[in-house]
């Protein structure tokens, strides 16, 4: 009887966060300092770091996983259409004679 392969374990380092992210451990929002897996890219706090249970699977390739939606429904800018300013005022360009 063959047992399943055991999962590689999470590669963590010390990175810089954006607020509000959860960790993957406790689930409660990460500050601005935590640790990130290199692989599967899960974000925990320096103690949760040995209670993270989710199996460290690299994701896959940009090509692969298609569009990602942006936080809050939005979708990806396209590349093709420039971006617009929006609620500014507009831009004054001054001629020198």
């Amino acid at each position: 009887q063959q047992r399943p392969p055991q999962p590689a374990p999470h590669a963590f380092r010390e990175r810089s966060l954006r607020r509000g992210a959860p960790c993957g451990g406790c689930g409660t929002p990460l500050g601005p300092h935590g640790l990130v897996c290199r692989v599967c890219k899960v974000a925990a706090h320096k103690k949760c770091e040995s209670k993270v249970t989710s199996p460290c699977q690299p994701l896959p390739p940009p090509e692969l996983a298609g569009p990602c939606p942006l936080p809050g429904g939005r979708a990806p800018p396209d590349p093709a259409v420039p971006l617009q300013r929006r609620n500014t005022a507009p831009v004054r360009r001054s001629e020198r004679v």
